[in-house]
């Protein structure tokens, strides 16, 4: 699994917008999250997942992208490149970005890097934004929205992890571990109640199976003494994904069908903008985006183009400039099974 980190740079020093900007130092990296590394195999990674989604890299505002909201572009990294150190990257900057970077509206960089949790190491640039956090020396890190901040499986690791070290289980012990722990716990629980009875001692109450660790009760939502059963079943819905009454797994795919839906919608304007489909096929085109992302971009890239640049834009519908058909526009009607009878007879211009 990996983690995901905004990282927030040095101040941005501008006299007008730059065209090349520092994203990553290369070297080891420390932030209040932790520590992770940056090397050449990093910056092999984040150009071959820029390469494989065959977009440019987004350079947004105040980490817009993230949210699954509207987020309008500041620029588009256009490369990616080793330099002085340094992960660098040429942006294409848009003329409203321009004008915030040249008043100093803007003056800060926050890219928003992926970390692989087997060896620490940054694998992955998610996208680059415009901000104006005050700078933080040494890269200091904090976690963004994409670590589930309102209760995900980040939320479910630190639980673990807790209760691990209750446990006295280290940090990366595995859920079966955990599991195997407080049953051992509880047999154990259970046979010193079974021996103070033999001994004389008071009787424990009716339900034998009492948990006597004050800590893992709490830490489960339950009053100290609880039942086993009670902590099972505690256990069994933390497993299910429901914390506090919550499901966790639903908001989980909730958030990556958001996501999936906005990339499928990117890859159909892209198509659109390149003249590889109609405005006609852009319900077809967006079914195709989400069944198959990587084979709808296949396909755009290999697909021909269809619509001649500049007579078609967005979803506006095509009107014949002259009472003949063009070669372009009977292209088109062919490619959605129009005949040029049809075209003449209702598609003229000032018809």
């Amino acid at each position: 699994m990996h983690d995901f980190l905004t990282l927030k740079s040095k101040e941005m020093e501008v006299g007008g917008a730059p065209e090349i900007i520092s994203v990553l130092p290369l070297g080891h990296v420390k932030s209040a999250k932790g520590e992770f590394d940056v090397d050449g195999e990093s910056f092999a990674a984040m150009k071959a997942q820029i390469a494989q989604r065959g977009v440019d890299l987004v350079v947004d505002y105040e980490h817009q992208t993230l949210t699954g909201e509207q987020a309008p572009a500041a620029g588009w990294v256009k490369e990616l490149f080793l330099s002085d150190g340094q992960i660098k990257a040429r942006v294409e900057w848009t003329d409203k970005a321009k004008a915030y970077l040249e008043s100093r509206e803007y003056r800060y960089l926050s890219p928003v890097i992926t970390v692989r949790k087997a060896d620490n190491k940054a694998t992955g640039l998610h996208s680059i934004a415009l901000t104006n956090t005050p700078a933080i020396e040494h890269m200091e890190a904090i976690v963004n929205s994409l670590d589930y901040e309102e209760g995900g499986q980040n939320t479910m690791n630190e639980f673990m992890k807790k209760l691990a070290a209750l446990l006295g289980l280290g940090e990366d012990a595995t859920e079966e571990q955990v599991t195997e722990a407080l049953k051992a716990c509880l047999e154990e629980n259970k046979s010193l109640k079974e021996s103070a009875a033999e001994a004389g001692k008071q009787q424990p109450p009716e339900d034998d199976k009492v948990v006597a660790n004050k800590e893992v009760c709490e830490l489960l939502g339950l009053k100290a003494g609880a039942a086993t059963a009670d902590v099972a079943a505690a256990i069994m819905a933390l497993k299910g994904g429901n914390i506090g009454g919550v499901n966790l797994v639903e908001q989980v795919k909730s958030l990556e069908a958001k996501l999936a839906d906005r990339d499928a919608e990117e890859a159909v304007e892209l198509a659109l903008k390149a003249g590889k489909i109609t405005p006609a096929q852009r319900d077809w085109a967006k079914g195709y985006a989400l069944k198959s992302l990587d084979d709808f971009r296949g396909f755009v890239e290999k697909a021909p183009q269809v619509v001649p640049m500049g007579d078609v834009g967005g979803s506006s519908s095509l009107a014949l400039k002259a009472d003949e058909v063009d070669e372009a526009t009977l292209l088109v009607c062919k490619q959605l099974g129009i005949s040029p009878e049809d075209v003449k007879k209702y598609g003229m211009k000032g018809e």
